[in-house]
């Protein structure tokens, strides 16, 4: 039986570049590998945006499940206002809460459900931006 071999001698890509940088340039490339998701993989990342191989943000997709959280919650409460709105519709003239009358709260619901679906397309935008990057 032979010896494995050593990992260094396995792979694929065993040849060397190396480019000198300033300190600032060096800050800048490790934070935009981090951005794209390769926080300790600087040279991965360079590799893939020279070759111009598809690069993945997370930030982007930070932003839109941000986004979708956002959504939800708004949605519970829009639910939570709707709840109440429900069982004072039968009084709604003597019907507040806190200083808002009952129109005041249904605007204020209507507004809810507008945000929600400007939420929603801003994160149709980011998810359409993220698809665009990795199809180039």
């Amino acid at each position: 039986m032979g010896a494995k071999p050593k990992r260094s001698e396995s792979r694929k890509r065993q040849a060397h570049i190396m480019i000198r940088v300033s300190e600032e340039e060096k800050v800048r490339i490790r934070q935009k590998a981090a951005m794209a998701g390769y926080p300790h993989r600087t040279g991965t990342y360079i590799r893939k945006a020279v070759l111009n191989y598809p690069l993945h943000s997370l930030v982007d997709q930070y932003a839109i499940d941000k986004l979708l959280q956002a959504k939800a919650d708004l949605g519970r409460l829009g639910g939570l206002f709707k709840l109440w709105l429900a069982k004072s519709e039968d009084c709604k003239a003597s019907a507040k809460l806190g200083e808002r009358d009952y129109e005041t709260v249904e605007e204020l619901v209507n507004a809810i459900e507008q945000r929600q679906g400007d939420l929603l397309q801003i994160a149709a935008q980011l998810m359409k931006s993220v698809k665009r990057q990795k199809n180039v």
